[in-house]
């Protein structure tokens, strides 16, 4: 077989894969972008079953399974692999009945020499079984570029193929939000993501990350994160995900982001904020737009611990303070909307929103299953969690396809299709999934007798 009719064999077969592998979410997955990356690749591959696009495509449907193993994604690839050589030999089959065609049609028959052979020839590894041992997938995910998950995650977060009706005032919306996850307790881990005393000295406990999140209102996906550790604020992490806002846009957040470090920040980003407050804080008004209505004038406080030199802040900002009653209570939210057409109702109303339609990162994290990360070092931890954002981006983008009529969630969430989350699933401390009447497990029996 000639060069170019193994190279379209092997296209033909990676296709195969990617449908059976991805099936609904396949037209929106970016394989171009993985593509790309490889011919621009000055590395040298060799044509293996565990290639990057069978890799990466198995992390991401694993992502979305309960069982969430290496021996469980293998199971997934073997009997996808095996069910499509049957397809793979017939298709090889066909070209070589092409080419004989054509080659009676044009009579191109050599003189001289040995006769033509016209007989399939496939690599082995392409109609050979694989065998179900997690060793070749363990070592394969460890090859994929950090930098092409990357790629791949960024490409997800695209949303611009839609309609845009979920913005607000012209604006994009997003939510901030932080949760804590366990890790598995291996050394590497444990010396940074170890939870600490308050002497300094580790606990006996499993190590701990913190996943710091921005996401987007309307469409619900996830915009940006950052992994940190135990003992960093949600504050230090958010810092360099402000940079990644898009101008112009607004972001909600609780009353732990009502900091004029914070304020400051998004206002040089260029970004508008709401948030209540709950502490008392010094301002002075400088202009009364209505009862409870006001344009007030914060002063610089102390700088906060986890700030960088580099960062200035101004001796003052300038913000809104809204105060309103509800449920014999009174509350109050600070703003940097000084925009007056924008009235005090809305912005109030825009907040309650929050509570409404919010999916935070607490949900994705429990709905993804990535409560405990099952990697054992730092690097694949990190893999392991933007396969899972990008996995649920992924599913994102089929609900907003299928949802053209109101923002997130749709009245029939596909997510709830495509993930069991009302099922009881018992995972033990290293994230293992199990049955609490498993056969593996030896029973109760009466000693006495």
């Amino acid at each position: 077989m000639t060069p170019n009719k193994s190279l379209e064999l092997s296209y033909r077969i990676q296709n195969l894969m990617n449908g059976n592998i991805l099936q609904t979410i396949q037209p929106i997955f970016p394989i171009d972008t993985v593509r790309n990356h490889q011919a621009q690749s000055k590395v040298r591959r060799r044509d293996r079953v565990y290639n990057t696009e069978n890799t990466l495509l198995t992390m991401v449907i694993t992502a979305i399974q309960d069982d969430k193993s290496l021996q469980n994604s293998v199971n997934i690839l073997q009997d996808i692999f095996n069910s499509n050589i049957p397809k793979v030999i017939k298709y090889a089959e066909e070209m070589v009945e092409k080419e004989k065609a054509y080659d009676l049609r044009t009579k191109k028959f050599k003189k001289a020499g040995r006769p033509k052979l016209y007989k399939p020839q496939i690599a082995k590894s392409k109609t050979q079984e694989i065998s179900s041992n997690t060793a070749a997938y363990s070592k394969a995910r460890k090859r994929i570029d950090k930098e092409l998950l990357k790629k791949v995650f960024n490409k997800t977060k695209d949303f611009s193929d839609l309609s845009s009706n979920n913005k607000w005032y012209g604006r994009d919306v997003f939510i901030t939000d932080g949760t804590y996850f366990q890790m598995q307790d291996t050394e590497e881990l444990r010396e940074k993501y170890g939870v600490r005393k308050g002497n300094g000295d580790l606990s006996n406990s499993y190590p701990q990350g913190l996943l710091q999140g921005i996401i987007h209102q309307g469409h619900g996906y996830i915009h940006s994160y950052k992994i940190g550790n135990r003992h960093q604020t949600e504050l230090e992490l958010l810092l360099p995900l402000i940079e990644k806002l898009p101008k112009e846009s607004l972001l909600l957040a609780d009353d732990l982001y009502n900091t004029y470090a914070i304020f400051s920040l998004l206002q040089q980003r260029g970004v508008e904020i709401i948030v209540p407050g709950k502490r008392k804080r010094n301002y002075k008004v400088i202009k009364q737009i209505s009862e409870g209505d006001e344009i007030v004038e914060i002063k610089r406080t102390a700088r906060p611990t986890w700030l960088p030199n580099e960062k200035e802040l101004p001796e003052k900002v300038i913000m809104r303070r809204i105060e309103y009653r509800y449920s014999g209570k009174t509350y109050v939210l600070y703003t940097s909307i000084l925009d007056e057409s924008i009235e005090k109702s809305e912005i109030i109303q825009k907040y309650f929103t929050r509570w409404d339609i919010e999916i935070t990162i607490r949900e994705i994290k429990t709905l993804m299953g990535i409560n405990i990360a099952r990697s054992k070092t730092e690097e694949m931890v990190f893999k392991e969690f933007i396969v899972a954002m990008t996995a649920y981006n992924l599913i994102r983008k089929v609900i907003s396809q299928s949802s053209t009529r109101t923002a997130f969630p749709p009245e029939e969430d596909i997510i709830q299709k495509l993930i069991e989350i009302n099922k009881v699933t018992l995972v033990d401390k290293k994230g293992r999934i199990y049955s609490r009447w498993s056969t593996g497990r030896i029973p109760k029996t009466n000693t006495k007798n």
